[in-house]
């Protein structure tokens, strides 16, 4: 199994810098809710920050400690170190999506609050 190093790692700073797209908007959207006297929905987008930003450190991690491992493995423990690298990015893949779900419904909650 061969990792192209470049391309994991392409892929941890494009999710650190959609974490700093998504903290910026929920400060810009905080700011924003001043005007029309609302308050709370910029906690998602932060929320949503947070979740990517730990699902990049999570990428990094199974980039440093499962790679290699699998790379290490005898044939007979193959197997239980596949499922466990797969495990691990399915919660860094889930933790994208509810960070991408978070910043969506928030979106959508002060577009539909300043379009009344």
């Amino acid at each position: 199994m061969r990792i192209l190093f470049p391309a994991e790692i392409l892929l941890a700073l494009g999710m650190i810098l959609f974490s700093v797209s998504l903290f910026m908007a929920g400060f810009i959207v905080r700011r924003l809710l001043k005007i029309i006297k609302k308050h709370y929905i910029w906690i998602l987008h932060i929320l949503g920050g947070v979740l990517v930003l730990t699902g990049a450190i999570v990428h990094v991690i199974k980039l440093t400690v499962y790679f290699p491992a699998l790379a290490r493995s005898n044939p007979y423990d193959l197997l239980p170190q596949i499922a466990k690298t797969m495990q691990v990015g399915s919660v860094e893949s889930l933790m994208v999506l509810l960070a991408g779900l978070f910043a969506v419904v928030g979106s959508l909650i002060y577009f539909a609050w300043t379009n009344r």
